[in-house]
């Protein structure tokens, strides 16, 4: 499957931070985020919240960095990581942090004047917050149904990418007339056939659409 477009990645990116900041706050201030319920019990609905909004600012800092911006000082009363209390904080004050991450992030992409004087690894940026929103509003709780085609199909795209070494030896095929995914071995290369949300949740050790979650063969990885 070839790169996904830039431009595409970008409204995709425009799209999904929109979707999810307008969910978390229309919908979140009633969730736990206390409670082990995401991934198998792995991890909380405040270490998600907290990952993504120290994702999009560590994000925003390379790109203002990249591009010859300045990057203002850390803002301890906000950035909390995990492991620091970040996940144990109120569900307003984790809503809040993420809303200001991905306005941050979304004003640094928004400056940049030429993606092609950038490094390779910073215009993958893009395509690695794509599939971060993606997958962990999946862990929220957004069933793969609703994620629209369209953007799925280019968060697939960016699959390669994004997980380079895990995906080296696999070529990934969107075929949404298809149940599946189907997977082939041969030549030393696997091949991975199906809908473009199935293929999303196989290569990241997601419950597959419409089937159960206790799949003891998902190869689940935490954090994209």
């Amino acid at each position: 499957m070839s790169e996904p477009d830039l431009g595409a990645v970008l409204d995709a990116l425009s799209k999904e931070s929109r979707i999810l900041v307008d969910r978390a706050l229309s919908e979140f201030l009633d969730t736990d985020f206390l409670e082990y319920d995401v991934l198998d019990g792995r991890l909380t609905k405040g270490h998600v919240m907290t990952q993504l909004a120290r994702e999009g600012d560590r994000m925003a800092d390379e790109l203002l960095a990249a591009s010859g911006r300045v990057v203002p000082p850390v803002d301890r009363g906000r950035r909390w990581e995990i492991g620091e209390g970040g996940e144990l904080r109120p569900g307003a004050v984790l809503i809040d942090d993420l809303h200001v991450a991905v306005e941050r992030l979304a004003e640094a992409l928004d400056g940049i004047p030429d993606w092609r004087a950038l490094p390779a690894e910073v215009v993958a940026i893009p395509s690695r917050r794509l599939l971060q929103l993606v997958v962990h509003h999946h862990d929220l709780g957004r069933p793969w149904s609703e994620l629209d085609g369209a953007t799925a199909v280019v968060a697939v795209a960016a699959l390669p990418t994004v997980l380079a070494e895990a995906l080296a030896a696999t070529e990934l095929h969107v075929d949404e007339s298809t149940s599946g995914p189907q997977v082939s071995t041969g030549g030393g290369r696997r091949t991975v056939t199906g809908p473009s949300r199935a293929i999303l949740a196989w290569a990241t050790g997601r419950p597959l659409p419409d089937s159960p979650s206790d799949d003891p063969h998902r190869d689940v990885r935490v954090w994209i």
